[in-house]
């Protein structure tokens, strides 16, 4: 089975103040379910890599499930933080990356792009359905089952973003997600391991590179940031190569991450423009053949 965890970062809300985040990113992983155990097992080691405090032998094995490293977080470090703070962020995206291609995992999401208007009030509820339906072709591929997690928000959020899916499921006509075992489910990140990972992504890598990419034009606004370029350039082709690609029937490619630009309507491959996806990527696999040596842990 493939499970598909979701996170978000960002909101619907209009661009009012300075703060405001210029664009909402939905999107998430997508793990054969054998791999899961795995990825999570990793990713706490990562954890107490990079926060030692986590690593002392009194730290029992809850504690460290439930800290969380948010990637709003390590965007801060990166806008506000020195080189050390930077490095140390670096280094923690990077190694996740390298857990995600080790474990096979794709990513998939769309990205809003704010532009004069708010967005639709059924933005995100639209948004999942077009995910359910990259997960269903990744199925169908795979000759497998799927299944949707979706990091909870509220009930009166959480419903109306499951609700039309649930529907069609069961409409006159034939389900549209025949290889959905059930409409998607809700966990909560300090219980869902595997959440956290997608949150360093859809936070830590897409939001500011989706700001940078699109959003150069905003004025005053915090996110608009130039180190979020370097996160780009850093791991921009590394993301890239993630994405799950596929054709339909009528030969329309899909899948990926898609970006919905409603401030200048621009493309979505304008999200890793100017980053060196062949030989950026053919280095980072000879380096890694010949055992070179990354960075140094630094602690976030």
């Amino acid at each position: 089975m493939l499970l598909c965890y979701l996170d978000e970062s960002g909101d619907e809300q209009a661009l009012r103040t300075e703060t405001d985040t210029p664009a909402l990113v939905i999107a998430g992983l997508v793990v054969d379910h054998q791999r899961v155990h795995g990825l999570v097992y990793k990713f706490l080691q990562l954890k107490k890599k990079y926060r030692p405090a986590l690593a002392k032998p009194t730290v029992k094995l809850s504690d460290l499930i439930t800290h969380e490293i948010k990637g709003s977080d390590l965007r801060k470090g990166v806008r506000d933080g020195g080189r050390n703070a930077r490095r140390a962020v670096y280094s923690l995206l990077s190694d996740t990356l390298d857990l995600l291609e080790e474990s096979n995992s794709k990513v998939v999401g769309e990205i809003h792009v704010k532009g004069e208007e708010p967005l639709a009030r059924w933005a995100y509820a639209v948004t999942v359905a077009g995910i359910a339906e990259q997960l269903e072709a990744q199925s169908r591929a795979a000759n497998t089952s799927g299944a949707m997690i979706l990091d909870a928000r509220t009930k009166s959020k959480n419903v109306p973003s499951v609700h039309r899916i649930t529907t069609e499921r069961f409409r006159a006509g034939g389900n549209p997600y025949p290889c959905l075992v059930e409409s998607p489910v809700f966990g909560h990140s300090d219980a869902h391991v595997a959440l956290q990972v997608a949150d360093l992504i859809v936070s830590g890598l897409l939001f500011p590179m989706a700001c940078f990419a699109y959003s150069q034009g905003l004025i005053s606004n915090i996110h608009i940031n130039e180190s979020y370029g370097e996160i780009r350039e850093r791991f921009g082709s590394r993301l890239r190569l993630l994405e799950h690609r596929h054709v339909w029937a009528n030969g329309r490619h899909a899948g990926g991450i898609v970006v919905r630009d409603h401030l200048n309507n621009q493309p979505s491959l304008l999200l890793y423009k100017d980053c060196p996806f062949d030989t950026g990527r053919r280095d980072y696999l000879e380096n890694r053949k010949n055992g070179r040596p990354g960075p140094a842990p630094v602690t976030v």
